[in-house]
């Protein structure tokens, strides 16, 4: 990626100002602007287009969200973390999802799904190869003395910005959750016998699993790549 992901909001009523004030109280750095045309991924504070995906994005509009209801807000967040997450420019819904969804969707499947956002729904642009950049296998994770093996999914990439590499991603299970939940933050991230490196519990996401952040030499190997 060659610099920090941007979105757009739209609109200056109550949820575009909510997720305003999430998207810059985020742990990754997302940038966000004024002008829709310069950014990756536009939010508009209105309805979406009749027979959208989750009654929020459609095939046809590569990069726009739609967001006028109040319970889709995590979803949304989620969604503009992930990109962050990826390295990814910007997103569309996948057509099959949107064209599966035209057919069997219905006001209590969108409540489900609003709880558990899948990044599979969800063509990610402008990053190559990310499924086979990302990192998804056990860490032991330490904090205070305690310590925990749980499943760690990250990405990472070199910042041209301030010359380090950022990685960032999601941490899953219960004791982690306990964790977070008690306010441990700072951590260290073994993995396959390698020396621990720092990092950042952040939130607990709807799903129930924690974000992770890092900067600097990662917990995992990088071919070629001075950290």
């Amino acid at each position: 990626m060659t610099g920090d992901p941007t979105v757009a909001i739209t609109g200056s009523g109550a949820l575009a100002q909510r997720l305003r004030a999430r998207i810059r109280r985020s742990p990754l750095s997302i940038g966000v602007l004024e002008d829709g045309r310069r950014a990756g991924v536009v939010v508009r504070d209105r309805a979406a287009p009749t027979g959208a995906y989750l009654d929020l994005v459609t095939a046809d509009r590569e990069g726009e969200v739609f967001l006028d209801d109040p319970r889709a807000l995590d979803y949304v967040v989620t969604m503009i973390e992930h990109l962050a997450i990826t390295g990814a420019r910007t997103v569309v819904v996948r057509r099959p999802v949107e064209n599966e969804w035209a057919a069997v969707g219905s006001p209590r499947r969108r409540r489900s799904r609003l709880r558990r956002f899948r990044p599979d729904d969800y063509d990610w642009i402008g990053s190559e190869s990310i499924d086979d950049e990302i990192v998804d296998a056990a860490a032991v994770l330490s904090a205070d003395g305690d310590e925990l093996v749980a499943r760690f999914r990250v990405l990472g990439h070199f910042e041209p910005l301030d010359g380090r590499y950022h990685w960032a991603g999601t941490v899953f299970g219960d004791e982690v959750r306990r964790w977070k939940e008690r306010r441990v933050t700072a951590v260290t991230v073994a993995m396959d016998g390698r020396e621990p490196v720092d990092a950042r519990l952040a939130e607990v996401t709807p799903t129930g699993a924690v974000r992770i952040v890092g900067v600097g030499a990662p917990p995992y190997a990088l071919d070629a790549l001075q950290v």
